[in-house]
């Protein structure tokens, strides 16, 4: 009877761990529409789209060390440059990653630029984890 009521109480936990690991793992179309949310920059919407732990790191062309940033870097971004907006080209996703190719639009001494960017974004427990950006040279002028 004991060893009934231990395997009981073992396929029940077993049960709640298996239902809460599937809670927080998001389908791959919700993963690419909060990978897209990302990049509409709103800062209310930093806390659900980022682990606590996140870390951002990005690369710019013919540079070999990176640039990180955390959580509450991001949220400083968003607040002290708000004329950046991304347009998604490609999206792809598998598991808990999307792979993005952008191009950012921002405005620098009063002159519109844009670069074109590649992301690899990592989920994990529901939001993202890490994120890695590779950014081109600024494209020519239109």
């Amino acid at each position: 009877m004991k060893n009934l009521v231990l395997l009981t109480a073992i396929l029940i936990l077993v049960s709640i761990a298996c239902n809460t690991t599937k809670e927080n793992k998001k389908s791959v179309d919700e993963i690419k529409k909060m990978s897209s949310l990302y990049h509409e920059r709103n800062l209310e919407d930093v806390d659900m789209l980022l682990d606590d732990d996140f870390i951002g790191s990005f690369y710019r062309q013919n540079e070999s060390i990176p640039t990180t940033w955390d959580k509450e870097g991001h949220k400083n971004a968003i607040s002290n440059y708000p004329n950046i907006n991304d347009s998604i080209l490609v999206q792809v996703a598998e598991d808990d990653w999307v792979a993005e190719h952008y191009i950012r639009t921002f405005i620098n001494e009063g002159t519109v630029r844009k670069v074109e960017v590649m992301q690899f974004k990592q989920f994990k427990n529901g939001k993202i984890i890490r994120s890695w950006e590779l950014f081109s040279s600024p494209l020519e002028n239109d």
